[in-house]
């Protein structure tokens, strides 16, 4: 039991060192390169989808900053196509629409073959596109 507690602190404690790397990138004149950097910190730790989520929240909160076409970050979350990413990245939607992740949703559905996945993405981004403002 204590390991489990153990496991889940130093997950939080990844978590908290993403936020703050991703926090850091932003300022920095290109941002791209450096989340390339972080990206390949993420890669070489094995970093599950518990970083897609910090991402997508980071991406929500700086909608305007530019994340590249697509970026490191949409490669690095892609990488958990079927693994739970679709999910993560419809909650993201959910919660506050920006042009970016709205593009990946669509990268998702373009890529995705089996006809009730697709439709289910197609349903979901029907939802977003009742929001009145994407920033």
């Amino acid at each position: 039991m204590a390991g489990s507690g153990c496991h889940l602190l130093n997950q939080q404690m990844k978590t908290n060192e993403l936020t703050s790397r991703l926090g850091r990138a932003r300022q920095v004149a290109d941002f791209v390169s450096e989340a390339d950097s972080v990206v390949q910190d993420l890669v070489s730790s094995h970093a599950g989808l518990e970083a897609v989520t910090v991402i997508l929240n980071f991406m929500e909160e700086n909608p305007k900053l530019d994340f590249g076409t697509p970026g490191p970050l949409v490669h690095f979350a892609e990488g958990f196509y079927g693994s739970g990413y679709e999910k993560e990245l419809l909650a993201s939607l959910s919660r506050k629409p920006i042009p970016h992740t709205v593009w990946m949703l669509n990268r998702v559905i373009n890529g995705t073959k089996e006809p009730s996945e697709r439709e289910q993405l197609i349903k979901g981004w029907k939802r977003i596109w009742r929001v009145e403002n994407l920033e």
